[in-house]
């Protein structure tokens, strides 16, 4: 009686076999890796704060054609930026309907700070089953996007030319399941490859943020996009040769607090059909495996929980190699050039793929 006690107050609650992070003040069970912590909402560790209150930014200047930019790069706070970007004209990729919502400040998971080159991951320390189906569900924000402010000068006068700025940041972060030989521990690259390229054996589905166009073997959408990776026993990365299905549009980065939600089935789920996409790189993964192991649904939720932004034809068992078919779960996420905070302030997991059921009959 004492030992359940004692477990009961230091782990999370449970929900059928699998747990629930309403926030993230116990941590008991998680691994933090990199450049990932827990903070409050209202935290300001990011950043050097002065005397003022202002906050040191990166300066740069480099040369165009004729032109000479000076260029400086700073974090946006809450409602402030737009009134400060458009006075100065607004350039290509501005966020205009950014707005920092208000939450409730209790702790979260930080994947990244809003700072250039950060890559972080959070797993559960244990690995879990998934190959007979699981549900989760979790809640994410994003803030304190980085803004580019360039002035423009001619470069043999120096004669002010014109001046533009741009609200945006990078790069998203991952939902991700796997068997790499680190484990819990297991920490991918920065940049465009979201924390999560380079973890072998794995499948991850990105929540992208930023439009990697310029790089080689991205197809990355120019909106917001949900997609899914995998380079089967492989290293994984975010680029085009991994893409399991077609990226999906959906508004992230604006600031406000999202609900998404994985699902995998273990079997077809008929009802899903609209959503689904394939593409050539997941034929080989859309196969019975034997009994019990069969061609299933994966699907991603963004908000509307009910109905799926995008679903695949999926054989986990035929795409992963899991010792006991039992994979670490977590997270991991990165910035790069620009930058955001990467938050998520709940978390439920449930080793059942029905566990949310009175949820679907709702539809």
């Amino acid at each position: 009686m004492f030992l359940f006690l004692f477990i009961f107050i230091i782990l999370p609650s449970t929900v059928r076999s699998g747990f629930i992070y309403e926030d993230f003040i116990q941590t008991t069970g998680l691994v933090l890796n990199g450049d990932a912590r827990t903070c409050a909402c209202n935290s300001t560790q990011n950043y050097d704060e002065k005397e003022d209150g202002s906050i040191d930014s990166i300066s740069e200047i480099e040369t165009e054609g004729n032109m000479l930019i000076q260029k400086l790069i700073s974090v946006s706070r809450n409602d402030t930026i737009n009134t400060y970007t458009n006075a100065l004209g607004a350039s290509f990729g501005h966020r205009e309907r950014y707005i920092a919502e208000e939450t409730n400040c209790f702790q979260r998971l930080r994947l990244t700070r809003s700072l250039q080159s950060q890559v972080g991951s959070v797993f559960y320390e244990r690995m879990l089953p998934v190959f007979q189906g699981f549900d989760t569900i979790f809640e994410f924000q994003i803030s304190e996007q980085s803004r580019i402010c360039k002035t423009y000068f001619e470069k043999v006068y120096s004669k002010l030319h014109h001046m533009s700025c741009a609200v945006h940041g990078g790069d998203g972060f991952a939902f991700v399941a796997h068997g790499d030989d680190n484990g819990s521990r297991s920490l991918g690259s920065d940049g465009q490859e979201l924390g999560y390229g380079g973890i072998r054996n794995s499948l991850a589905v990105e929540f992208d943020m930023w439009a990697n166009v310029e790089s080689e073997g991205s197809d990355d959408l120019f909106y917001d996009h949900v997609s899914i990776h995998s380079a089967s026993l492989d290293s994984n990365s975010a680029k085009s040769s991994t893409t399991l299905g077609t990226s999906k549009p959906v508004e992230m980065g604006d600031g406000k607090l999202h609900r998404a939600r994985i699902q995998y089935l273990p079997y077809v789920e008929k009802r899903y059909l609209d959503t689904m996409t394939a593409n050539e790189n997941l034929i080989r993964y859309v196969k019975d495996n034997g009994e019990g192991r069969r061609l299933g649904t994966l699907s991603v939720f963004v908000d509307d929980l009910l109905t799926p932004l995008i679903s695949i034809p999926l054989n986990l068992s035929v795409l992963l190699d899991l010792p006991h078919t039992m994979a670490y779960v977590g997270f991991t996420a990165s910035t790069g050039y620009r930058f955001q905070n990467h938050d998520i302030l709940k978390w439920e997991w449930c080793d059942s793929f029905d566990c949310h059921k009175d949820t679907d009959r709702k539809t």
